[in-house]
């Protein structure tokens, strides 16, 4: 099939481009021209078209659709120079200007396959995110965050909607945080995720999101957390249990890139898809309780604890993705630490690095 997929240079989609690739398929990789720095990325693959264009403009997004077999729609405004506007043009209008293109000019289409977020399951009235049992498909969705997490959201609505409505083949995954094992050490070799020096310039910044949210409500319980994280930080670097305002340690679902690419070259090949919403997440539960002790033993570093006013313990419920389409995630955190050792000490690996995104070519 020729498969056209947006975003196709990005973090997600570069890896699955391989994929595509080897099951004998050609692809057409849409580039958004403000990422100019990643554009190249697949120009050494055999039976990669690339071309250039804004999902704003719908006749860009008409001679992208044009002649297309399949599509993958990753591409989205996600942490670049963009304003509630921007996401909003970008990653609703910009879906509904696919489904449009898809109605108007490939009737036969055999599958669009949206990207969604495990943050459709965040409520914005929530302080952080805390299940204690594995969150499914059938959860009730109110009030995901602006501008990212809502626009997504917006966008899934409207690509299962078109399903319904006019019969366009949908399937919708909801990704949990994606890793890129390239990404996964900082410049010291370090994971940067598990570190005192990360939650230290995260929860000083009087203009972050957390923080700002919780100076805005003003719960001394809350402020105290915060106060004690910013005394605990000496100066000197050592691994963070971070653990919830309950006392319980951080646990979060994660994914590595690679498990994602598999879970959506599979979401094409399973007729059981269409029509469907799933959740797509990798072998890597994090469990900050069972992960830090170890990483303090490998790396020779203390250990602080800390409760932090912002709640992180949930898991992704799998079942109707490996059920359906015999998914099987196989990166957890070990595979992601390891690869992304081998990654730094120059080692060869499986996976193509993200890049700077929305740089200059």
């Amino acid at each position: 099939m020729k498969i056209l997929v947006t975003g196709a240079t990005g973090r997600i989609g570069a890896n699955l481009v391989p994929l595509l690739l080897a099951a004998g398929h050609s692809v057409r990789s849409f580039v958004y021209p403000g990422d100019a720095s990643r554009a190249g990325k697949l120009d050494g693959y055999t039976g990669v078209e690339t071309v250039t264009g804004d999902l704003r403009s719908y006749d860009d997004v008409r001679g992208a659709v044009a002649g297309v077999d399949a599509i993958y729609h990753l591409a989205a405004a996600f942490g670049g120079p963009f304003d509630n506007r921007d996401y909003l043009h970008i990653n609703a209008m910009g879906t509904l200007n696919i489904l449009e293109c898809i109605r108007e000019f490939c009737p036969n289409l055999h599958r669009f396959v949206y990207a969604s977020t495990e943050g459709v399951y965040w409520r914005l009235t929530d302080n952080g995110r805390y299940f204690s049992e594995p969150i499914r498909e059938d959860r009730r969705i109110r009030h995901p965050h602006m501008p990212y997490l809502l626009t997504k959201w917006l966008g899934e609505e409207l690509a299962i909607a078109y399903h319904f409505q006019y019969g366009v083949p949908t399937t919708a995954l909801r990704f949990s945080t994606v890793i890129e094992p390239s990404e996964f050490l900082n410049e010291a070799g370090l994971p940067a995720l598990f570190l005192y020096s990360e939650a230290y310039a995260r929860w000083s910044n009087v203009s972050g999101g957390e923080l700002g949210a919780i100076l805005d409500r003003g719960d001394p319980d809350d402020m105290a957390m915060v106060e004690a994280l910013l005394r605990g930080w000496t100066g000197e670097e050592k691994f963070l249990l971070s653990r919830n305002p309950d006392g319980t340690a951080y646990r979060q679902h994660f994914s590595d890139v690679r498990d994602i690419a598999r879970g959506l070259a599979l979401s094409i090949e399973i007729d059981e898809a269409v029509g469907q919403v799933f959740n797509l997440a990798g072998a890597a539960i994090f469990d900050w309780g069972e992960i830090v002790p170890r990483l303090a033993e490998r790396y020779g570093l203390p250990v602080a604890e800390a409760r932090l006013p912002y709640a992180n313990y949930f898991e992704l419920d799998l079942s109707k993705i490996k059920t359906a389409l015999g998914f099987q995630p196989q990166h957890d955190f070990d595979s992601i630490l390891h690869t992304a050792e081998a990654i730094r000490r120059g080692d060869g690996a499986d996976v193509i690095p993200t890049g700077v995104r929305y740089g200059d070519a």
